[in-house]
């Protein structure tokens, strides 16, 4: 398999380096499994009401003359449940298996990624502020995915004083540039989650920008990553 070429600039300075597959797919494997924790909770989240409504169901059996008109209620809410679970596993399985060509929101795509690890960063020590509204623009969502996220899980990894993470976006034509804006807290600590895992480096930021032609830099406490503007419908 040929290298890609990562060309970014760090610091102002431009950099060219090549990135083998091994080595997109390494950066791929460590964002999933940094990821997979967050992932397990959105999957299961719509899972947790269900048993509280079958508790309320049982009760409501079990009354001499049950209410059967609100028991078939309750059971309609466990089905609507359910749908919205097998949804969200579906949803979350594409992240592990991706299906190419799916184009996705900017604002949709970034909101996806801040839901999904707002929380956990947020527990150590980091907060995500999304600055993006809608727009009228669509991307690959792969991309959109695989960068953002591993840009921010490599700039919280390589911090050791909270602060807010701000994320922002701009359109033209041609592409739209995501930007990514530290400030740092000044007070606090941080907290690391440790499963155990290694951390993320810029090198896989760079990796994946480079396997999903995104354009990235890096300067001071200020991230861009230019991703290309789609014309297909989102599907």
């Amino acid at each position: 398999m040929s290298p890609q070429l990562i060309s970014t600039s760090l610091n102002g300075a431009a950099l060219s380096c090549e990135v083998s597959e091994q080595q997109i797919e390494a950066a791929r494997y460590a964002v999933l499994r940094r990821l997979a924790p967050c992932l397990r909770h959105h999957m299961v989240r719509p899972l947790q009401p269900i048993g509280l409504i079958y508790g309320v169901m049982h009760h409501k059996l079990s009354a001499a003359a049950p209410d059967l008109k609100s028991v078939r209620e309750e059971a309609d809410k466990i089905n609507e449940f359910a749908k919205a679970a097998l949804e969200e596993c579906v949803d979350m399985s594409t992240w592990l298996a991706p299906e190419p060509g799916v184009l996705a929101g900017v604002d949709e795509g970034v909101r996806e990624c801040v839901g999904l690890l707002a929380t956990m960063l947020h527990f150590c020590g980091f907060r995500l502020g999304n600055e993006v509204e809608e727009m009228p623009v669509q991307v690959q969502r792969d991309a959109m995915r695989m960068v953002l996220s591993a840009a921010l899980l490599a700039l919280t990894d390589s911090m050791t004083e909270p602060a807010t993470l701000t994320i922002s976006a701009v359109a033209s034509p041609a592409e739209v540039t995501v930007s990514l804006r530290v400030s740092p807290v000044g007070e606090g600590s941080v907290d690391r989650y440790d499963d155990g895992y290694r951390k993320l480096v810029w090198r896989d930021v760079q990796a994946l920008a480079a396997a999903e032609h995104v354009r990235l830099s890096r300067q001071d406490r200020l991230v861009s990553m230019r991703f290309a503007v789609e014309t297909a419908p989102v599907h």
